[in-house]
């Protein structure tokens, strides 16, 4: 397969080898590269820009071998998704070897972001939703004019049992909310996929609109529940 047709979170985090081709010829500062070395074992992350990005473990001369550099500490380079998206692919079981490479690094490049907003990442209700290149940027309805339009959010966190996030672009036409204001959207699951209704936005809420929002956020909290699912409260 493709990366572009794989779920972001069955290869997020985890351990893919791409049939990388030229692209190992990259890596050569770090590595000796040959002609037949043109896989790589890569694992994956989130710039602080939010672009997809690609860390290579390891190369190879196929599928199976693909090991070269995976006992040095250091990283062997980086793909962007724009240059891998349409590259084959495969998911990896991952051994001992990969993971203790790995792990360290995908903690330093985490270390910026927010609990809740890493939490997102992991969610896989949202997969179909997700923008290939930056998968923090989500479709989520609006109503205007009495139409559901979707619209880019740019994920920003949890509050409640809300997907928290902004407005990612202007609309094409006047929808009431303007570049980066804040939006609360809701899941909800229509013909069997998770979509997000946003039914809070703005970057001034009338009275009326915060204190619904809040005894939304209140009463979802006594139940237990938040954007992630039932917790269970001592």
């Amino acid at each position: 397969m493709k990366i572009s047709e794989f779920a972001f979170t069955e290869y997020y985090h985890q351990y893919i080898t791409i049939e990388a081709d030229d692209l190992t010829e990259n890596l050569k500062d770090m590595i000796k590269v040959t002609e037949e070395d043109c896989y790589a074992l890569c694992s994956s992350y989130l710039a602080q820009d939010g672009l997809l990005m690609f860390n290579v473990l390891s190369i190879g001369s196929s599928w199976e071998r693909c090991t070269k550099g995976l006992r040095k500490n250091a990283m062997l380079g980086y793909f962007s998704i724009e240059e891998v998206c349409e590259k084959e692919a495969r998911i990896v079981d991952p051994d001992a070897r990969m993971i203790e490479k790995n792990k360290p690094f995908l903690e330093q490049m985490d270390e910026m972001f927010d609990d809740d907003l890493l939490k997102t990442r992991s969610d896989a209700r949202l997969d179909s939703l997700r923008d290939l290149f930056y998968p923090d940027i989500v479709l989520a309805g609006i109503v205007s004019d009495s139409t559901l339009m979707e619209y880019d959010m740019c994920i920003t966190g949890v509050k409640g049992p809300f997907l928290a996030g902004t407005l990612e672009q202007e609309p094409e036409t006047d929808i009431g909310i303007h570049l980066d204001a804040p939006m609360y959207a809701l899941p909800y699951v229509y013909d069997g996929n998770c979509r997000l209704f946003v039914l809070f936005a703005g970057e001034d809420l009338s009275e009326d609109e915060q204190n619904a929002m809040n005894k939304i956020i209140t009463e979802m909290d006594k139940a237990g529940f938040d954007f992630n699912g039932l917790s269970i409260k001592n």
